[in-house]
């Protein structure tokens, strides 16, 4: 009798202990099968970010093509330079984009990246101050001390300017002056590190108010992208509705006049947004405004 109850006691704690590993072995299948399926979200998750990400360079590629084509028809047209980036993919179009004209005041682009370059790097502030230089209208490629902007027509013995109120100046108003004053008092004395960055940036070997299509376009977007002050200014110049800036978009700016030179470096902010620079020798504003309009139109297909 005792030994039969011990055996049953016996057989009861091995069946006890049968259904506890089971269970046991069963929850850790299920946490098996939890864990993979947890590993698997990441891998879906990156397929659709690459998927996204695919969609948006084809279409952005497809834009560029339209683009070239439209800028093909001016094949025989050897007086202008045009390029163009598209700014979600990176795609690209252009003529003559290597050819280098005059800039006139879209090479003060370069000055206002190299600028507020410094300033992100706390090299300088917006209201660092800097004490009126005659001299700086005097440098290697100075802008002509008149021309536009207001600076000319104040009286700055013993005058002290702020950064921010030159770099505004010389965006909205294109003012000869205050670039002239940034260019000597910020690039010229950081010659070295000016000019890397010029190669690094915008693919110039030095500082010119000669440019090419490519190297003003890569000015424009490197301001844009700094998403600075300047992004603002661009978007409130004198100019803001001739040339590139009559499209039915809002548009970042900065154009270029002297002479025969007539040029303007943009950013579009369209459905699709775009870099897009005109250098011309000899067009007219409408000219450059229609071939921006067809440039613009082949985006928008």
């Amino acid at each position: 009798m005792g030994e039969t109850m011990r055996g049953k006691r016996i057989g009861i704690i091995v069946i006890v202990l049968l259904l506890v590993g089971g269970g046991a072995y069963g929850f850790s299948q299920l946490h098996q099968q939890g864990t993979r399926t947890t590993h698997q979200r990441p891998a879906q998750s990156a397929s659709s970010t690459t998927s996204s990400a695919t969609t948006r360079s084809s279409a952005g590629t497809k834009r560029a093509q339209a683009v070239q084509t439209v800028l093909n028809h001016y094949r025989g047209t050897k007086n202008i330079g045009v390029a163009y980036v598209d700014l979600t993919s990176g795609a690209s179009a252009s003529l003559h984009g290597k050819t280098t004209f005059y800039a006139a005041s879209v090479a003060k682009l370069p000055v206002v990246a190299y600028v507020q370059q410094a300033i992100m790097m706390r090299q300088l502030t917006w209201t660092t101050t800097f004490p009126y230089a005659d001299a700086a209208n005097q440098v290697p490629n100075a802008m002509v001390s008149g021309g536009t902007g207001t600076l000319q027509n104040e009286n700055h013995q013993g005058k002290t300017y702020a950064v921010a109120d030159l770099l505004q100046r010389t965006v909205e108003q294109s003012d000869n002056q205050a670039s002239n004053q940034l260019l000597y008092h910020v690039a010229l004395q950081n010659k070295t590190a000016f000019t890397q960055y010029l190669h690094q940036h915008m693919g110039m070997s030095n500082y010119s108010k000669q440019m090419s299509a490519l190297q003003a376009n890569r000015a424009i977007m490197t301001v844009w992208q700094q998403n600075q002050k300047a992004s603002n200014w661009l978007q409130n110049t004198d100019w803001a509705h001739d040339k590139i800036g009559t499209l039915p978009v809002k548009v970042a700016h900065k154009i270029g006049i002297n002479g025969a030179a007539n040029n303007d470096a943009a950013i579009v902010l369209g459905k699709h947004q775009f870099a897009l620079t005109i250098m011309t020798d000899g067009w007219t504003d409408a000219q450059i405004a229609t071939l921006a309009t067809q440039v613009y139109e082949a985006t928008e297909k």
